[in-house]
This record gives structure tokens, C-alpha cells and sequence, in this order.
């Protein structure tokens, strides 16, 4: 079955890539989930802005997904250690993804994009692998990605909260 991977990062204590595998039958549904949950004048979720009580609502919603997230930490936040984390999340999810979306990072747009056309030739994913570098409002799913590494970070109480549909994944 095929699925859309949604991918952001945390640049706290190195670099730690996430990236959402849903099910490409589920994506509308979950999209539409995540909408419901903007406060007005929100755009987008953003979880460094939410409050606590927030936060808990968000990963309940989250964890209802059934999605799984690979996790792809790197010691530093450099050029070097983001590309391996991109061409390590198109070896992983190429077999299956149909689509992967990269938040946008601004001073990285160019050089992602690169990348993941790079990954996408080198894995032989380039001619079914669609891939997007989009803004985070674009797309709520990019929402669980940048929840979830949050999460991760933070450790104590929220790793644990996403760490039953989390797993670390090799560079």
C-alpha cells in the first residue's frame, strides 16, 4: 500500500529529521483532523508556540493517525549531516512512498531540492518517487513531523508520549 512521507527537523542539540508515514488513503482524512485543530488567525501548528494543555490535544490527535515516524538524528546541525539525513529518509521510504514532502528551510531550499533529486536518481526512486519541498502551512501533515521532534527532544514525558509510533532509524 502506498504512502506519503512528511519530513521536518530540529535543529536543538544537533539535528534530528523526522518523517510521518501515512497512508496515502489516509492522507485527506488526517489533513482535515489537523485543520480542526487551528485556533483562530493560525495558519499552521506549530508546537515550540503551543501551550502545554495544547500540546497533549495535538499528539492525541496524532497518536489516532496509526502513522509510523523514522527518525534520523545526526550529531550537528550541518550541511553535511542534513544531506545524509535527506538521502537516508529517500533509501528508506522510496520502496513505498508515492509522495515526500520536505518542510522548507529556507537557506537549504536549493540545495534540498538537489539533494533529494540526487537520493531519488542514486536509490532509483526517480521515476516513482513525487517529492515537494513546501512551506509548513501548505500541508498539515508537515505539522506531525515538526510535533513529534519536538517531542523527541524535549524528552522525559513527551518522548514517551510519541515514542510507541517512533523509531530510530542509521544515517
Amino acid at each position: 500500500m502506498p504512502i506519503h512521507v512528511f519530513v521536518d527537523e530540529t535543529k536543538s542539540g544537533g539535528l534530528l529529521m523526522a518523517a510521518a508515514r501515512c497512508q496515502a488513503e489516509d492522507v485527506a482524512v488526517n489533513r482535515k483532523a489537523l485543520r480542526t485543530l487551528l485556533l483562530p488567525g493560525q495558519e499552521r501548528l506549530h508546537f515550540n508556540h503551543e501551550k502545554a494543555a495544547r500540546r497533549k490535544q495535538i499528539l492525541d490527535v496524532i497518536a489516532g493517525f496509526h502513522l509510523l515516524v523514522d527518525l534520523y538524528p545526526a550529531p550537528r546541525d550541518s550541511l553535511q549531516d542534513r544531506r545524509k539525513c535527506l538521502d537516508a529518509i529517500v533509501r528508506d521510504c522510496g520502496p513505498a512512498a508515492e509522495r515526500l514532502v520536505v518542510e522548507m528551510e529556507e537557506s537549504t531550499y536549493e540545495r534540498d531540492r538537489r539533494w533529494l533529486r540526487e537520493a531519488a536518481r542514486r536509490y532509483g526512486y526517480h521515476e516513482t518517487l513525487r517529492w515537494d519541498v513546501l512551506v509548513a502551512k501548505a500541508d498539515p501533515l508537515l505539522w506531525v513531523p515538526d510535533a513529534v521532534a519536538w517531542c523527541w527532544m524535549r524528552g522525559g514525558a513527551w518522548r514517551r508520549a510519541v515514542a510507541p509510533f517512533c523509531q530510530l532509524r542509521n544515517l
